[in-house]
């Protein structure tokens, strides 16, 4: 249950328990969780101790504090994991399908920009060449799921705008006359900066899975180089892998 001898904080054991707990349907949405008073009692532990435990299950977005009233799972539409499988190109409209929940683009920034030496050559441009710049995120109902910030080629894609964006990028490319056939990532668990976590809404001590990504067109034209930022408590990553 506890271990108080354990290298992993008690806070993060009480928050592992009850998101256990979460997930078994023992505390359904709707569920008051023991106050704090009830889990110091319970786990001999400190009052600061479990308040930041459920602090923490408050900004994963798994439970709510209701004035006057108590701390209760969220209902199961907010609570939503995502499916992401890593040998497939998807979408993030595309791995969204099925949700209940509304999937939003918004729209932080798009301007062109000259690329730093790195982006240019992954693009395979000319030094000096301009592209796209542009920063967006991604919510499921009112939950930010990704941020991701991108350097896309502007030709053939002068007239991108801020509304294509908000929509579907890959529609305007398909609009455009071209298909995206591939993309390769590197995958990493890290801090994320400040910038991130405020997007994100998470807390320093949250990791989250920062992928580096390559995009590319039919005949293996590089079109985009993008570093992403998933809210690991919405994700889950799968791979189906043969044996030779």
């Amino acid at each position: 249950m506890i271990d108080k001898h354990s290298t992993v904080p008690v806070y993060l054991q009480l928050e592992q328990y009850l998101t256990g707990q979460i997930a078994a349907g023992s505390l359904k949405p709707g569920d008051a969780i023991p106050s704090e008073n009830e889990l110091c009692q319970q786990f001999s532990i400190s009052r600061m101790t479990a308040r930041k435990a459920v602090d923490y299950l408050v900004r994963q977005g798994k439970v709510e504090r209701r004035r006057g009233q108590g701390t209760f799972v969220v209902q199961s539409e907010r609570n939503l994991r995502i499916s992401l499988p890593l040998d497939r190109h998807l979408s993030s409209s595309e791995a969204t399908l099925g949700l209940e929940a509304p999937v939003v683009n918004r729209l932080i920034c798009l301007y062109r920009q000259q690329p730093s030496p790195e982006i240019a050559q992954k693009l395979r441009l000319a030094p000096q060449t301009d592209v796209w710049f542009m920063q967006r995120l991604r919510l499921v109902g009112d939950i930010p799921f990704v941020f991701e910030q991108s350097w896309m080629i502007t030709q053939p894609f002068a007239d991108l705008s801020e509304a294509d964006l908000n929509a579907s990028k890959y529609a305007y490319i398909n609009r455009k006359g071209f298909t995206v056939e591939r993309s390769e990532k590197e995958i990493r668990a890290e801090l994320p900066s400040q910038n991130v976590r405020d997007m994100l809404g998470i807390n320093r001590d949250e990791p989250v899975l920062h992928a580096s990504s390559v995009a590319f067109l039919r005949d293996d034209i590089p079109f985009e180089v993008s570093e992403i930022y998933y809210n690991q408590q919405h994700y889950r990553f799968t791979l189906t892998a043969a044996r030779p």
